[in-house]
């Protein structure tokens, strides 16, 4: 009996140690899988942001080029516009396009292959006649069918403003493809570009990507309506955000994708990996691990030695593939965060992290191969590597960006080791012996002791490096205290932003309209401020732009709206004569909401105040964006009594003929106008831009007006209304309505006391 006890105790004590190391078993085989798929994650957001700056400067670098070759051919076009298009032949063939053209005013077009057609339907032609450069979505080329982007520039006339035409090049989007199909993951990787409301720019023949889709949310609910519905709208919020983010889906199978906004047309880089390749190599290492695990029940002591031994080989795969650079077989950014948080620990020297990068290296590899630009690569990690000394570091990350540790004692040392580099670094000679000159960028961080965590000291060299950024030549910078103060102050206003907004800290300041003709009060404009508890003012600059970048802008601009209303409503009630407020500059992203008229309108009706008494005031940049949408707002503002004023015209992406397609009721004249008056040529422009604008029935309000010779000048050429420090500064609500008061029941001339 007691012989069967111990049996049965020792098949216990195994069965325990079983479940005991299966369990770890089990738990180890979790961390595996969540500890490789994070770092993979984070490797495709990298790949997907390195992604989107390549591209941004490819469209940038091609634009410029027209704009060049635009000034090249301008007098020749005058004369001969086919000539012109001869002339360019040789610059379409040397920078790889499938033609260049030059179009007349109409849209009539004569291109380097000798095609004549005409483009004035393209909506790239109307945006390069207004005077913008543009990049078209992908579009069907008018003589074979093929799929194209064009870019497209105005020609101006030679020493002048005028437009004469549009200089255009067509681009095979198989050609504009492979920039963004670079090989990842092994191949199973690939990318598309899409425009801000999803439809695609550029997709790919990667045989797991969808199928000729034309809109990226169509897409997603077409391949999995049921799992892909939160992914679809996570993406969303993230492309209309702009900020980029990562999301799963389905197609077929399980894929990741990351989200990065190019810059150019609020287009978005989406880069995508099938899960299945992590997931492969997750599951070699798994299957491998429970087979020692089921091999456990029958030599559970051979168990702990052949599970440590797969342990180690596991590991060592895992560090290969995360820490070790394919193209220079150095460190990968992983190991280098991994290595440099111990020796960070080990030393008492000063220590700077040195973010690198080369600057043009996407042409280096389409002049002279990605082989070269690998074995260029390769030069720059040896060079750097061999100028380290003991408890330094080095890494190579996606493309062409390079990571390092230095140690010094004084910042000259460093500057002077920075500098010698430099100079070891800058000619490289190609396999076919030519010269090329290096221009690098480099961000430095000091390490001082504010942050022990390494990610965000190389988060902040990249800062300092983004900062001299394809200036041209071999550049270097440092992280310094404005830098770091001004992100640390945004990042103190977005933690107080939505209890300011809730404890209504943020206050309307008006400022005074007057007509030119009477200089009687008709009006004001209601600009936000933000009082703080303690009363602190603070202005707007500190958060609107902020606010614009964050989204948060939208909700203190309904805010601002419901506060008017409301505040209109009480000078009603306490016997005053209000006069129209203009309010709310909408965000272009609040238009794209189709309720959101309906909102403003709700709270306007539920006030109780008249449209009369109201106004809202559009950026002249939100008209650009989609103006279809543009003219259902403002139409539907229109029906309820609501004028609506273009505000900054003139600044950044003016045109005259944006007036004939937008019904808006007031121009806003942006001081920037104003200030050149007293230049011959800026007043005859805002002559003109008076008699336009009154020819199409539309009043102008001049911004910014601050001295008797600008009020004259304005008086003069027949500017309706006149907003400006020369007849009243922003002021509180108690200062307006004692203005109010002082203007209809005084009977005083609040704007003649300035006439003298």
């Amino acid at each position: 009996m007691g012989k069967y006890k111990k049996l049965y105790g020792t098949l216990l004590l195994g069965l325990v140690a079983i479940i005991i190391l299966l369990t770890a078993v089990f738990s180890y085989s979790r961390s595996i899988e969540e500890s490789y798929k994070e770092e993979n994650i984070n490797s495709l957001k990298e790949l997907s942001n390195q992604g989107a700056l390549m591209l941004h400067n490819e469209i940038k670098n091609k634009q410029n080029l027209l704009a060049e070759l635009s000034h090249d051919v301008n007098r020749i076009f005058v004369n001969d516009p086919q000539a012109a298009a001869a002339y360019l032949e040789e610059a379409a063939e040397r920078n790889s396009f499938k033609r260049i053209g030059v179009a007349l005013t109409d849209g009539r077009a004569y291109t380097t292959d000798g095609i004549e057609l005409n483009i004035s339907e393209r909506e790239y032609f109307n945006k390069a006649i207004r005077g913008n450069t543009a990049v078209s979505r992908n579009l069907d080329d008018y003589t074979d069918g093929g799929r194209i982007a064009v870019y497209a520039v105005p020609i101006f006339e030679d020493g002048s403003d005028k437009r004469i035409g549009v200089l255009f090049a067509t681009y095979s989007l198989d050609t504009f493809r492979k920039t963004i199909e670079v090989s990842f993951f092994g191949g199973a990787g690939y990318s598309y570009v899409v425009q801000e409301n999803g439809d695609v720019v550029v997709d790919s023949q990667h045989s797991e990507s969808f199928k000729n889709f034309q809109n990226v949310y169509a897409a997603l609910l077409t391949a999995d309506p049921v799992n892909n519905k939160d992914s679809a709208e996570k993406l969303w919020q993230m492309i209309n955000s702009k900020k980029g983010g990562y999301i799963e889906f389905y197609n077929g199978s399980q894929k990741y994708m990351y989200c990065s906004p190019i810059g150019v047309n609020n287009w978005m880089l989406l880069t995508v990996t099938p899960a299945s390749v992590i997931e492969d190599k997750i599951n070699m290492v798994l299957n491998k691990t429970y087979l020692l695990g089921i091999l456990l029940i029958a030599i559970f002591l051979l168990f702990i030695w052949h599970i440590m031994r797969i342990h180690t080989r596991n590991q060592k795969e895992l560090m290969d593939i995360a820490y070790v650079d394919e193209v220079t077989g150095g460190y990968s950014f992983a190991k280098f965060f991994k290595e440099a948080e111990l020796l960070l620990i080990e030393t008492d020297k000063k220590t700077a992290i040195v973010s690198m990068d080369i600057d043009g290296f996407k042409y280096f590899n389409d002049m002279f191969g990605y082989g070269e630009g690998n074995d260029l690569l390769r030069y720059i990690w040896q060079k750097v590597k061999a100028s380290l000394s003991e408890g330094e570091i080095l890494a190579h990350g996606v493309a062409d960006t390079f990571i390092f540790l230095l140690r010094f004692d004084t910042r000259e040392e460093l500057l002077w080791r920075i500098n010698d580099l430099c100079l070891h670094l800058n000619n490289y000679i190609t396999k076919s012996g030519q010269v090329y000159k290096l221009s690098l960028s480099m961000g430095i961080y000091e390490v001082d002791g504010e942050t022990d965590d390494i990610v965000s000291m190389a988060d902040r060299a990249y800062i300092a490096r983004q900062t001299i950024k394809n200036k041209g030549d071999t550049a270097w910078a440092f992280y310094d205290g404005a830098v770091r103060d001004k992100l640390l102050h945004e990042k103190e206003i977005e933690s107080q932003m939505e209890k300011a907004l809730a404890e209504g800290e943020f206050i309307a300041y008006y400022q005074p309209k007057y007509s030119t003709k009477e200089q009687k009060l008709i009006g004001a404009e209601a600009l936000v401020r933000w009082r703080r508890s303690d009363g602190i003012i603070v202005p707007p600059y500190q958060f609107v732009p902020l606010f614009e970048r964050n989204g948060f802008i939208n909700k203190v601009d309904r805010y601002m709206f419901e506060l008017v209303c409301r505040q209109q409503m009480r000078w009603l009630k306490q016997g005053l004569i209000p006069v129209p407020i203009s309010v709310v500059n909408m965000s272009r992203m609040c238009l794209y909401d189709p309720h959101i008229v309906d909102e403003y309108i709700g709270v306007l009706n539920g006030s109780g105040l008249s449209a009369a008494y109201i106004k809202l005031e559009l950026t002249e940049s939100a008209f650009f964006e989609n103006i279809s949408i543009m003219n259902n707002v403002i139409e539907a503002l229109h029906k309820v009594g609501i004028k609506v004023l273009m505000d900054d015209f003139g600044t950044g992406y003016s045109s005259m003929m944006m007036l004939k397609n937008v019904a808006i009721d007031v121009l806003k004249l942006d001081k920037s106008f104003v200030d050149d008056i007293g230049d011959d040529r800026s007043e005859k422009i805002i002559s003109n831009i008076i008699y336009l604008a009154h020819s199409l029935q539309i009043e102008v309000t001049a911004e910014g007006v601050e001295t008797a010779a600008q009020f004259e000048f304005l008086k003069s050429v027949g500017c309706d209304y006149i907003q400006g420090y020369y007849f009243g500064k922003p002021q509180p609500a108690e200062d307006f309505a004692a203005l109010l008061q002082k203007e209809f029941y005084d009977g005083s001339d609040a704007g003649a006391d300035k006439k003298g």
